[in-house]
């Protein structure tokens, strides 16, 4: 009756594979026990070494393994060890049997990989048992590894459905080029990049506390936040200030993003904040020109950013910058050592005179070199932008043009304005909540591109040179740039006083609309004539001088008062 309960309990094994392999020098013993486990519905191999028996194994791949521990010269202990090595990712039994009790062989046994001893003399019973625990055993470990498979099928993909929503919406991925390796399937580093709508690019390279499925809570609505206040137009300091406050109150204490954003516009001009991330560099010919480390806390850990401070100065097209997570530079060899700064640098710089790689190529070669196939601990992530990216913003053409008497006859008319006074100027860009009225209002489309282009230059026009007093010949200088927005920074953190004032009134044609815009700060204006006669001369290469120039391009009008300190502009869209 054993018998038969024993095949009823190992049946669905055997419908895979019966093979059992029976490993002894005496064929006799071999003949018992064939006898034993042929009535058990298994189908007996023999081996009669312990190489013959590592060969059958290779083979046959057998469902459980019996095998004589006093082979000659100890083969068997050798044999299981060598079999256990070959199978560590499946479960195949191993039943010992000795005419020796000797603790120090059975010990022996135990430590080569047997699952189970048995002394001759036996009773046939005695096998049986052993034999259905360890099938039951067997077929419990092929259900966990099934369940494992299944799990870890299904964490892929919702790890790259997660990443899709995530980073699927990144632009400019032709000429950025990033690597992601995660530590486990889930990734605790994000990369994100997006347009303004003037065609100026922001790129973030974040970080969350350690790695793998935890560490994601806060990517969603990070990209979330990120793209939505790009596309709108707001600045990276005002997308840095909600995105600290968002990761503030819904990430668990002791999980935070370290992040750097990077600002790139058409001309050159970057912008670059680091909070908790490695140095962002700059090379240029393989040689690091500028780096910027980590001036801030990480995001999430405060309830409000006490202080965004931006780098500011020009690149070469020919330059890049890099942007690293600590994964790469905390990537360790056998002997437990970092891959570091140093090695970072070197490889850069060899490569430029050597092999002519990408930035990330190179050091994707020397980090596979260097840690040579051992699991690490951290995500790594490194993201590569160049230093001239061009986005393809549609110039949307202005509509019929239309006359007072069918301008009056359109009664779907809304205002907007707001007025900033003293340091609200500081934390308020208003042109972001203008984009966002208007986007609610009218719909997202590429038609805002020259609109938040007239936008933005009035509205600096007004604030840095009408309320701060900067120049803008201070750009045209050696390292103008860092100059003139590290005064910039410092007249916005200290002012006290001083106005501007926004206004917009939105008339819906029938096709497209009229934007009537006024801006008004509370400076001494400037003489605006003078100023648009030069620039209509051969003066527009200068770095200074052009933002009132593209607006009287893309307006309809624009009219100055108040001695230049307002300006009234029409513009119309489809």
């Amino acid at each position: 009756m054993l018998a038969v309960a024993a095949k009823s309990q190992i049946s669905k094994a055997a419908e895979a594979d019966s093979t059992v392999l029976i490993v002894d020098e005496d064929q006799s013993n071999r003949v018992e026990i064939s006898s034993i486990v042929t009535a058990m519905g298994f189908s007996p191999v023999f081996a009669s070494s312990g190489a013959e028996a590592v060969a059958k194994f290779r083979k046959l791949d057998p469902i459980l393994i019996i095998i004589d521990v006093l082979l000659a010269q100890m083969q068997g202990i050798g044999a299981a060890s060598e079999i256990k090595a070959l199978n560590v990712n499946k479960f195949t039994p191993i039943i010992f049997i000795s005419n020796d009790s000797d603790p120090d062989i059975v010990l022996k046994a135990i430590d080569a990989g047997g699952d189970d001893f048995i002394q001759r003399p036996f009773p046939a019973k005695l096998l049986e048992g052993k034999i259905i625990a360890l099938c039951r055993f067997s077929g419990l470990y092929r259900q966990i590894s099934s369940l494992i498979e299944m799990r870890h099928l299904e964490t892929e993909a919702a790890e790259q459905l997660f990443t899709n929503v995530v980073e699927q919406g990144n632009v400019a991925v032709d000429r950025i080029e990033i690597h992601k390796q995660p530590a486990e399937v889930f990734s605790g580093d994000v990369q994100l990049s997006a347009y303004r709508p003037n065609g100026e690019i922001n790129v973030l390279l974040g970080d969350f506390t350690g790695h793998g499925l935890t560490s994601t809570f806060g990517a969603l609505p990070l990209s979330e936040t990120f793209r939505a206040m790009t596309d709108k137009g707001y600045e990276a300091k005002e997308i840095l200030v909600q995105i600290n406050r968002k990761l503030h109150n819904l990430l668990p204490t002791g999980l935070f993003l370290a992040a750097a954003i990077v600002t790139l516009r058409g001309d050159g001009t970057v912008s670059i904040w680091n909070g908790g991330l490695p140095d962002v560099m700059v090379f240029r010919d393989g040689e690091l020109i500028h780096s910027v480390p980590s001036g801030h806390l990480p995001l999430g850990i405060l309830p409000s950013l006490k202080e965004v401070s931006f780098e500011t100065f020009k690149l070469k097209e020919t330059d890049h910058i890099l942007l690293i997570s600590d994964g790469v530079l905390e990537a360790q060899n056998e002997q437990g050592e970092m891959f570091g700064l140093g090695r970072c640098l070197q490889s850069i710089a060899e490569n430029e005179r050597m092999l002519q790689l990408s930035i990330i190529d190179c050091l994707l070669c020397e980090l596979n070199t260097f840690t040579w196939r051992r699991a690490q601990s951290d995500d790594i992530s490194l993201i590569d932008i160049p230093g001239r990216i061009t986005s393809k913003i549609s110039q949307y053409p202005l509509p019929p043009k239309l006359n007072k008497a069918e301008l009056a006859l359109s009664h779907d008319v809304w205002n907007w304005g707001m007025e900033l006074q003293g340091q609200s100027l500081n934390r308020i860009n208003p042109i972001g909540e203008a984009m966002g009225r208007l986007q609610s209002s009218e719909g997202k489309a590429d038609r805002w591109n020259n609109i938040f282009t007239v936008l933005t230059e009035l509205y600096n026009n007004a604030l840095d040179h009408g309320v701060l007093g900067l120049e803008s010949k201070i750009k045209e200088q050696p390292n103008g740039f860092q100059q003139y927005f590290s005064e910039r920074e410092k007249r916005l953190k200290n002012l006290k006083s001083g106005t501007v004032t926004l206004q917009i009134q939105n008339t819906r044609l029938p096709e497209g609309g009229r934007l009537k815009v006024r801006i008004e700060d509370s400076g001494n204006g400037f003489d605006h004539v003078k100023w648009l006669e030069k620039m209509s001369s051969d003066n527009l290469s200068l770095l200074s001088g052009r933002g009132l120039f593209l607006v009287s391009e893309l307006c309809e009008s624009i009219t100055f008062t108040n001695n230049g300190a307002s300006v009234e502009v029409v513009c119309f869209y489809l």
